[in-house]
């Protein structure tokens, strides 16, 4: 640890010893750094700085920090500079009132590229809580996101005023905020962190230490100071000072940020602990002592039980938090106990099957587990798998799914002790599938008298359809054809009667991945009719001037008849139409001296629609 301060507290006191410590059996392996000067030249500003007389003898580095706002980084030129250290912001909490939590878009890339270049590497996450409970999630925020890097350096608190009318600004221009409520935010974001393992650090200026926060409070911690000047008069204690935000360096446009770190002859704020257990998965409960395997580490390198270490249990029985001591020995036992929580969760849910389905919903049930308070239940929609819900029952029904698709399901059993979730690990999956959607929207379109076109709303989920025929002797209505493929939504109904109602139908079907054959209800009934036969013309004439005269057979049980004139053959332009319930009419053309195409239909009055024939063959003539 860096040189503190004479404090009261006995942490700080053992801080101090365990840094000595270090710092003396670490020294012999590190490389050999000349003695700083008081005074040095920056690499960034090529001004001149001078430092605290504390500093005498310690090793001075150059360093900068880097965010998202540096843009595109030429780390190949970066490496050729002088700098030593690079911290890199994980990200930031927004200083707009609802103070949205944000990763620094290039977080990754940059600490990635920092640690590959062999800089020395931190961390830092910009900060506006205004309670200790926003401290420690944005602390959570960081440890999620840092947990695959193995860096140097600490992970520090950037505790600053934004703009006026900031959430932070704000709260401690209303009072909401004062010096003791602020310290202990910062306390809540290190200690959050270091319970981790994580060596902490604070960086604000030098007026927000002296105004706003209690500096004694923090000196266990590292201090990073801010304060742009050619020598600082921060009395307080700290180990980095930024001196300049308008730092030049080669590989990045714009300025930067510019820093000293002070060093007693090594580097002594390693961001891991050197003694470390690495995360422990969760236990499943087992109703007997619960000793999972450990991987223990010494700066990075895998210790033997046995031989480095010994280790003991304490609550690893029932389901909850369980802990796990680990002590050095032999060449380990100068070193401290360390310990780490682990979770004993439910076992595994039993028994999962599907009970029933309709076309939106799937009802499962599962075994009853006697270790867990209430279940979660998931299922594997499109966009991966998404909560369905949770249950204190051993079924439940996932609704709002699509109709004839196949599903993926899982459950997992959880307990909550002390507001504390112990979510178990989820069982095997199922796979099933919700049945077809009823048929709906069917109409129908005369073909031929004998022949109707049958239609109905496509269901592109599923495998084929079946079409009934209501049968009026037997009352019933009976198979009458097999529509093969989802996509096929009509069928073409032959060999009826002309001028007669029909009824009909429809089922889809589903073959699902279980080996299940589903289907749907049937359709509500539909009626149609079929039409009745073309009339047969008998004959056109023109014996005035632009008229015709048709002329028609009767055709029984009609209801009228429809004419159609055109001077076009196939009727595709310059057409007209007219009723006649008769069988003659005299049609008034618009030209003299031209030929007219004329054909007839019959039609059939039903229910207020009309049921059309097929056309009669076409005559023509030639207008007076």
């Amino acid at each position: 640890m860096l040189t503190q301060t004479t404090g009261t507290s006995i942490k700080k006191i053992i801080t101090k010893i365990t840094a000595l410590v270090l710092a003396a059996l670490l020294c012999l392996s590190m490389p050999f750094y000349a003695k700083a000067a008081q005074v040095t030249t920056s690499i960034y500003t090529s001004s001149k700085y001078t430092h605290n007389a504390r500093f005498d003898g310690d090793v001075i580095e150059n360093g900068i920090d880097i965010s998202q706002h540096n843009g595109d980084i030429n780390w190949a030129e970066l490496k050729k500079t002088k700098t030593k250290y690079i911290i890199v912001r994980v990200g930031c909490r927004g200083y707009a009132a609802k103070g949205t939590l944000l990763k620094d878009k290039v977080f990754d890339e940059n600490i990635t590229n920092s640690l590959k270049n062999g800089f020395e590497t931190g961390v830092y996450f910009y900060s506006q809580a205004v309670t200790e409970a926003e401290a420690k999630e944005e602390a959570n925020f960081v440890l999620q996101y840092i947990k695959d890097y193995k860096f140097q350096l600490p992970v520090y608190y950037d505790y600053e005023f934004a703009t006026y009318s900031g959430r932070l600004d704000t709260a401690w221009r209303n009072g909401t905020l004062n010096k003791e409520k602020m310290t202990n935010n910062a306390l809540a974001f290190c200690n959050t962190i270091e319970d981790a393992g994580y060596k902490a650090g604070i960086y604000a200026s030098k007026s927000f230490y002296e105004d706003n926060l209690i500096p004694d409070k923090l000196d266990s911690y590292a201090i990073w100071v801010a304060h742009y000047n050619s020598k600082t008069t921060y009395s307080g204690e700290y180990q980095a000072w930024q001196y300049s935000a308008k730092g030049k360096v080669d590989g990045i446009d714009g300025y930067v940020d510019s820093n000293f770190i002070y060093y007693k002859e090594l580097t002594p704020l390693l961001s891991l602990k050197r003694f470390e257990i690495e995360d422990i998965k969760k236990q499943s409960y087992t109703g007997k002592e619960v000793k999972p395997s450990l991987k223990v580490l010494y700066n990075g390198k895998e210790l033997i039980k046995g031989e480095d270490y010994y280790v003991s249990f304490e609550n690893n029985i029932n389901i909850g938090k369980a802990k796990v001591t680990v002590t050095g020995i032999n060449d380990y036992e100068k070193f401290d106990k360390i310990t780490k929580e682990f979770s004993i969760v439910p076992p595994k849910v039993t028994g999962l099957k599907l009970e029933s389905r309709s076309a939106n919903s799937l009802t499962v049930s599962w075994d009853k587990s006697e270790f867990a308070n209430k279940y979660y239940v998931q299922v594997h929609r499109s966009s991966g798998w998404v909560k369905a819900g949770t249950t204190k029952n051993t079924s439940f029904e996932i609704t709002d799914l699509a109709s004839a698709s196949n599903y993926r399901i899982r459950v997992r059993a959880y307990k909550t002790i002390d507001s504390n979730y112990y979510y178990g690990y989820y069982c095997d999956e199922i796979e099933t599938a919700t049945s077809p959607a009823k048929p709906t929207e069917l109409s129908a379109t005369n073909i031929t008298p004998t022949s109707l076109k049958l239609n109905w709303k496509k269901q592109s989920n599923a495998s084929y359809y079946e079409v009934y025929l209501y049968n009026t002797e037997t009352k019933k209505s009976e198979f009458y054809s097999e529509v093969t493929g989802g996509k096929n939504n009509y069928l073409v109904v032959e060999g009826l009667l002309p001028n007669k109602r029909y009824s009909f139908k429809v089922r889809a079907y589903k073959n699902s991945k279980d080996g299940a054959l589903l289907k749907s209800s049937k359709s509500d009934s539909f009626a149609a009719y079929t039409s009745l036969p073309a009339p047969e013309i008998s004959s056109a004439s023109s014996k005035a001037v632009k008229k015709i005269t048709v002329n028609w057979k009767k055709v029984a049980n009609a209801s009228g008849y429809q004419i159609m004139w055109s001077t076009t053959k196939d009727f595709s332009s310059n057409y007209k139409t007219v009723n006649a319930t008769g069988t003659s009419t005299t049609l008034t053309t618009a030209q003299s001296g031209k030929t007219y195409y004329v054909k007839v239909r019959t039609y059939k009055t039903r229910n207020d629609k009309k049921v059309y024939s097929p056309w009669s063959k076409t005559l023509s003539t030639k207008t007076k």
